[in-house]
């Protein structure tokens, strides 16, 4: 399914933006670009679809179609809501900043209300509880004072704007430089929490390795594996669960039965149309209709083999098969 077209705030986002940066930086691989890229994907998760690096550098050509500075053509095509942003905002870019900015605080508050929720929901690595002090320390923590104890710099971008594991990782190596103290340690702590959160997001099984994995050099005797992930939904997730239920859908298979309150709630999330197919880039994904549970077994026989990936049915037939054999 086509994603919906730009609404007024999302044009508001991208407006701002093409004044922030020259004419020849609105491209794709632009780190501007991509983090707006991510902050509208976070910004639409609730209706299951995103924004491409790609239809944001696509979005700023349609801006020069009608930027009477621009010497060039731009991109044909766009909308009538998007001459309303720009007429609305060419000769008031102060204005312009404010809205972009409370829409931005708007997505990252949301983005931190669900963080809240989220450790309210799984508590420790072990699971036992966090104090509520304690999660909303953390919370405020992620947002205002890793960074700046820290001393990186993210390009005024807020933490809970990073959801790429690779970013992420890169911090967490600047947080163990420099003086340690307390105060530190404790930084350190809500921000290993932020990384199980978005973990918990991008977790898959091995199965769900796309055909671009690379093996790396041998170090100690392990071989260390390189690989790309297609972007996860956490909220999609969490709302297949609860129309799904926790048991798998082709076994049967409770975590909860089996292992007790430890594996109470877990259960593995599986798109029907596989993430990171060559034919579909962005899409609208329905939890109802794109997404069952399967247990990690199940799971990892829906993939079994690159290049295949079974339908419930057929799953549920290779079982019966072997049943009545």
């Amino acid at each position: 399914m086509k994603n919906p077209p730009w609404n007024s705030e999302e044009l508001t986002l991208a407006l701002d933006l093409y004044f922030k940066i020259d004419y020849g930086q609105m491209h794709g691989t632009h780190p501007k670009v991509k983090a707006l890229s991510n902050l509208l994907s976070l910004m639409n998760e609730d209706s299951g679809f995103s924004r491409s690096a790609s239809s944001v550098s696509l979005k700023l050509a349609n801006f020069k179609r009608i930027d009477p500075d621009f010497e060039g053509k731009g991109m044909i095509g766009g909308g009538r809501l998007e001459e309303s942003i720009w007429q609305e905002y060419y000769q008031n870019k102060k204005q312009l900043q404010k809205m972009a900015g409370n829409i931005k605080s708007h997505i990252i508050n949301e983005r931190k209300d669900f963080f809240i929720e989220w450790l309210e929901e799984k508590g420790k690595p072990d699971g036992s509880p966090y104090q509520q002090r304690t999660i909303l320390a953390y919370a405020t923590q992620i947002e205002k004072s890793i960074l700046k104890e820290f001393d990186i710099d993210l390009g005024n971008l807020n933490l809970f704007e990073i959801t790429d594991l690779t970013e992420l990782t890169r911090i967490e190596k600047l947080l163990h430089e420099g003086n340690d103290s307390k105060k530190r340690r404790d930084l350190r702590s809500a921000f290993q929490s932020y990384l199980r959160f978005i973990q918990d997001d991008l977790s898959l099984s091995d199965s769900e390795i796309t055909d671009n994995d690379e093996e790396s050099h041998t170090e100690g005797g392990r071989k260390v594996y390189i690989y790309s992930k297609a972007e996860r939904n956490i909220k999609l997730r969490r709302k297949a669960i609860k129309l799904h239920g926790t048991s798998c859908m082709v076994c049967g298979f409770d975590f909860g039965k089996t292992y007790g309150i430890w594996g109470e709630g877990f259960i593995e999330v599986h798109h029907l149309i596989p993430l990171g197919s060559e034919t579909i880039r962005e899409r609208i994904t329905d939890a109802g209709k794109n997404l069952i549970v399967l247990c990690a077994n199940c799971h990892r026989m829906v993939h079994r083999k690159k290049g295949i990936t079974l339908t419930v049915e057929e799953l549920k037939e290779k079982i019966k098969t072997c049943i009545t054999v």
